[in-house]
């Protein structure tokens, strides 16, 4: 997986933490006169942020031509339904103690986040993503066959049901040992 890929899709998993630090900070300009240097630049990082990223995700994801495609047959299929809210709950719903309008508890933030993604990108950790699910993917966990015949566990993000895909053949654009995106036909 590609570092721009990996850093994008690190940034866009805590989507649900961003917007919640949005609404803070906004609500907060309009409740202070004091110092809002804070609050503005978090708004502005933020937004760019957000943006850049979506825009780097859907390019890779509609670009199918390059990168590592394999062909598999798939053996079992399951859809993984519980992954992104098992994210949710593990990683970002902590990250709420976190008061994001003082600017000492935005660098311990950034700290623990930067320190986090670093461990994430070094390892090639594919971030489960509610923006996935938001762009109607879904995540499979799939026994699939390679055309050696040996079968290894894959999750596969699609958009199409891959559970009537068993005992086909399926095109797979690797993102790093464990994840791959389903090339539709």
């Amino acid at each position: 997986m590609s570092l721009m890929l990996s850093l994008c899709m690190y940034f866009l998993s805590f989507l649900p933490l961003w917007i919640t630090v949005l609404f803070i900070d906004i609500k907060s300009l309009f409740e202070t006169d004091e110092n809002i240097y804070t609050e503005i630049i978090s708004i502005a990082i933020i937004i760019v942020f957000t943006i850049i990223s979506v825009i780097l995700l859907l390019f890779e994801f509609k670009r199918t031509k390059n990168g590592y495609i394999e062909e598999y047959e798939v053996r079992e299929v399951c859809e993984c339904k519980m992954i992104t809210a098992e994210f949710l709950l593990s990683y970002i719903l902590p990250l709420f103690a976190f008061d994001f309008s003082k600017w000492d508890q935005v660098i311990e933030f950034l700290i623990f986040f930067l320190a986090f993604g670093y461990l994430c990108i070094r390892h090639n950790y594919f971030s489960v993503n509610i923006v996935l699910e938001m762009m109607r993917y879904k995540i499979y966990e799939c026994t699939v066959v390679n055309n050696d015949g040996v079968g290894v566990i894959k999750f596969i993000i699609s958009r199409r049901a891959l559970t009537m895909t068993k005992g086909k053949t399926i095109k797979i654009k690797l993102f790093n040992n464990d994840f791959g995106l389903n090339i539709e036909k």
